[in-house]
């Protein structure tokens, strides 16, 4: 019997393979936040002895999850794209149920500072991720067609000083709906909300906690994004 496809079909089953280990999910975990980090900062975080941190980082690498970079004695990783960003994040979402009950006080805070802001990859997620979008399309300023508007465009440049211009012929998509993996709801992907996201950071509306991708907003930005911490998340 001849067989019509097996070898050209996408070896799912490997990629798959590079995650199906909880510290290598705890990795990818970490490193979702967008930034590089050495082996020893990752160590210090997940408390897991170096050798074996190294090699799980090594499979992640070979898979291409993770990318790798050297400078000196520094080995440092980081998420090896936006789609495999995207698809951790999603899978995340996909498994279902609640988290896990943390074992302590400092464990309990942690996650719930997580899900409430955090970022996922270039964007921000969590609670105020999917407010934020929510936001963004009660005032009309993204419509259902995930198209910016031009009261979208007027918006952003007055209230973020966001300067959004058309849509580049870049293969990622400017507005993508990304799936919150605590919220279960979309929080906003793509070109815009990279820049979304950058935008509060320089203008220090956010901040990242210590030795997590956790989120903390600011009283500045509390002030001016009182509007999108009160929003409804009533999209999907």
């Amino acid at each position: 019997m001849t067989r019509r496809f097996p070898e050209s079909a996408p070896n799912i089953a490997a990629l798959a393979s590079a995650i199906a280990d909880p510290t290598r999910v705890m990795i990818c975990a970490s490193v979702l936040d967008g930034r590089a980090w050495t082996l020893t900062e990752l160590c210090r975080a997940l408390s897991v002895p170096m050798s074996s941190l190294s090699e799980h980082a090594s499979i992640l690498i070979d898979h291409g999850v993770l990318a790798e970079r050297r400078e000196g004695r520094h080995r440092y990783v980081q998420i090896a794209s936006t789609d495999i960003a995207d698809w951790l994040e999603h899978t995340g979402a996909l498994v279902g149920g609640s988290m896990a009950a943390a074992p302590t006080l400092a464990a309990k805070t942690r996650d719930r500072r997580l899900i409430d802001a955090r970022t996922c990859y270039r964007h921000i997620a969590g609670r105020f991720g999917t407010q934020l979008f929510s936001a963004l399309t009660q005032r009309e300023w993204i419509d259902e067609s995930l198209t910016i508007t031009d009261a979208g465009r007027a918006g952003l440049a007055d209230v973020f000083g966001l300067d959004v211009g058309a849509p580049t012929s870049s293969a990622r998509p400017f507005i993508r709906r990304c799936l919150d993996w605590t919220e279960r709801r979309s929080h906003l992907g793509g070109t815009l909300g990279d820049d979304i996201c950058r935008t509060f950071f320089d203008r220090e509306w956010i901040v990242r906690r210590p030795n997590s991708r956790a989120l903390k907003i600011t009283p500045a930005g509390r002030e001016h994004l009182d509007w999108v911490l009160t929003a409804d998340d009533d999209h999907l």
